[in-house]
């Protein structure tokens, strides 16, 4: 072989390499249950692992928070996020989606699980569920365990009355111990059910959550509850987002199910399963998903607590968040 070809060869594979290492960085309207769906997916290089992150709410996409607390993920893997049917630019782009129910946002999420499979000619990714994403996220890795190498649950949801009842018992004693005459008569007012603050299921929700806000029971940190707000406001293409406005929309047509959910029913998943829960959330308090996580099966299962955190750990202590999920995601990508 002579040098000028040995030269030739050089090239050629350099230029291979540079091609496999491009970074991922594509904003798309992906066909999901036969609808146009926002996804944003960010890589250091497209030989990278792929994680899915399934947002909360629903109806509260957590695109904006991903860019701002954890953009250290998308050097170690495929980022994917996936503004659902009803939420996030797939709002904007159609407000009045003819699907949207629980069952349609786990087809919907299979779908796009399909399709990052074969766009990154993966034989399997990995899949984060965030709050009522964990919903979905279960049932996925229920359902379809070939398709993932782990499930990650955040903020884990498994029986909504449950979680109600100890959040409930929280408050009582924070009032009790702030001689709160106020909270108690609102707290007596939700466990009656009364119509002046349960008109609805989502208004009894609202009324509890105010009070778990008031008490620090949702953010931990209020220093990072201000700086969560701005990371949904500071990006141009969710400056004018009205959150509330579709958040209210989606569980208007949802009836409200995602306040009555309960999968406790899953016992057993066939792969990896890690749930990741805040010291520090009355919202949907972690201490539920543990004791259940206790008695599921699985290859492999464990909690792992973040002591700093309320509900949104994955904003509240963005660097052990992001180290934890790149630990997991090299560990089971091998």
């Amino acid at each position: 072989m002579n040098k000028v070809t040995i030269i030739i060869l050089g090239i050629l594979l350099i230029g291979c390499q540079n091609q496999r290492k491009e970074r991922v960085q594509e904003k798309i309207f992906v066909q999901l249950g036969g609808e146009e769906q926002y996804v944003e997916m960010n890589g250091a290089s497209e030989d990278l692992p792929v994680l899915l992150f399934l947002h909360g709410g629903p109806g509260w996409p957590q695109t904006p928070h991903l860019r701002y607390f954890n953009a250290d993920l998308a050097e170690q893997m495929i980022l994917v996020s996936w503004d659902q049917a009803g939420c996030g630019q797939s709002y904007r782009l159609n407000p009045n989606p003819k699907n949207l129910s629980p069952e349609s946002l786990v087809n919907d999420a299979h779908e796009l699980t399909q399709y990052l499979k074969k766009k990154f000619k993966k034989e399997k990714i990995f899949v984060v569920g965030f709050s009522y994403g964990s919903v979905i996220g279960m049932k996925l890795a229920e359902k379809y365990p070939n398709d993932y190498y782990a499930y990650i649950g955040v903020s884990q949801v498994i029986s909504v009355a449950e979680s109600w009842d100890v959040s409930m018992q929280w408050l009582k004693e924070k009032a009790h111990q702030k001689n709160d005459t106020a909270a108690f008569s609102r707290l007596d007012l939700i466990e009656k059910k009364d119509s002046t603050v349960c008109a609805t299921i989502l208004d009894c929700f609202m009324s509890k959550y105010e009070l778990v806000v008031k008490y620090g029971g949702t953010v931990y940190d209020m220093a990072i509850a201000k700086e969560i707000e701005e990371a949904e406001t500071m990006y141009e293409d969710y400056k004018d987002y009205k959150w509330f406005e579709a958040f209210n929309y989606t569980s208007a047509r949802m009836d409200g199910v995602a306040f009555t959910t309960d999968i406790s029913d899953i016992t057993e998943l066939k792969i990896p399963t890690y749930f990741l829960g805040g010291r520090h959330d009355w919202n949907l308090p972690s201490v539920v998903a543990e004791n259940h996580l206790n008695k599921m099966t699985a290859p492999e299962k464990k909690f792992i607590w973040f002591e700093k955190s309320g509900h949104e750990l994955a904003d509240e202590e963005a660097k052990k968040f992001n180290q934890t999920i790149i630990e997991i995601v090299k560990e089971k990508s091998r």
